[in-house]
């Protein structure tokens, strides 16, 4: 119909009204072009709220987790510190027998947590990070989740010092208390000690334990290695938390700036 209204125009030579149907036709495609604009940035900025909170609850996820590294790292800071005093002094070991027994195998036990970062994988992976506007957002997650993998790099390192404990503090326990150790199930962790300091063992058993550790002079020069990994262990981890905390701040605060749709574009 309008093709030949148009046709009939161009016949009779009256290009004015066939200007005016090329221009309501421009303004009509214009509009339609315009709605579906608006249409996709608001699926865009609803897409980006759904990240947003997502992140949200996988760094909040990690909070526990970091936290709890930080408690058992500095447990087994103290487990170190037994060991040395027990190397000076056998008798120390007799007053956290079971504690003592545990220390020689889990002094130099690390724990790094897993974060959670199945979105921020997805936001990289899909090119969807260019729905999240604030460069400043943007930065906060990259130096979180990139921190993370430079410090995985030095599990190798991490490991070696482990392996290297384990293989000077063989023999230190008898095969019962390490018998006893496996089926007692001795696992320290944090707000734990107490309930292993209960268990009966045999004292004497002990003592001898402490003067084989103070008679090993490669491995007592090499529990100051040890004590260094879990302080590394700890500062690492609280450097982690900081910047957990950081990157909550940050996207708790955009997740307000958007939710009244006015995205900022830079997190100060």
């Amino acid at each position: 119909m309008l093709l030949q209204r148009i046709a009939n125009y161009i016949r009779n030579h009256d290009w004015f009204a066939v200007l005016v149907e090329i221009f309501v036709i421009l303004i009509g495609l214009m509009l339609a072009l315009q709605v579906d604009r608006w249409r996709d940035g608001r699926e865009e900025l609803e897409l980006e709220r759904a990240y947003i909170d997502r992140l949200i609850n996988d760094i909040a996820a990690d909070v526990p987790d970091i936290e709890y590294a930080i408690e058992l790292q500095t447990m087994r800071l103290g487990l170190v510190h037994l060991l040395i005093e027990a190397a000076q002094n056998p008798d120390v070991a007799l007053e956290q027998p079971t504690r003592f027994l545990g220390a020689v195998d889990q002094a130099a036990y690390t724990y790094t947590p897993a974060l959670t970062n199945h979105t921020f994988e997805n936001l990289r992976t899909t090119g969807d990070m260019r729905l999240i506007r604030s460069e400043g957002v943007k930065e906060v997650l990259f130096e979180y989740y990139n921190f993370d993998d430079e410090q995985r790099q030095y599990r190798p390192l991490q490991f070696a010092t482990e392996s290297r404990h384990f293989e000077l503090a063989a023999g230190v326990l008898d095969t019962e208390q390490s018998m006893y150790i496996q089926d007692a199930f001795l696992f320290f962790r944090p707000g734990e000690d107490k309930l292993a300091a209960g268990v009966n063992v045999d004292e004497l058993d002990v003592r001898k334990a402490a003067l084989r550790l103070g008679e090993r002079p490669d491995l007592v020069a090499w529990l100051p290695y040890v004590r260094s990994l879990q302080l590394e262990q700890i500062e690492v981890h609280e450097m982690r938390l900081a910047r957990a905390a950081a990157t909550l701040e940050a996207l708790r605060d955009y997740a307000n700036s958007i939710a009244d749709n006015a995205p900022k574009n830079s997190v100060n």
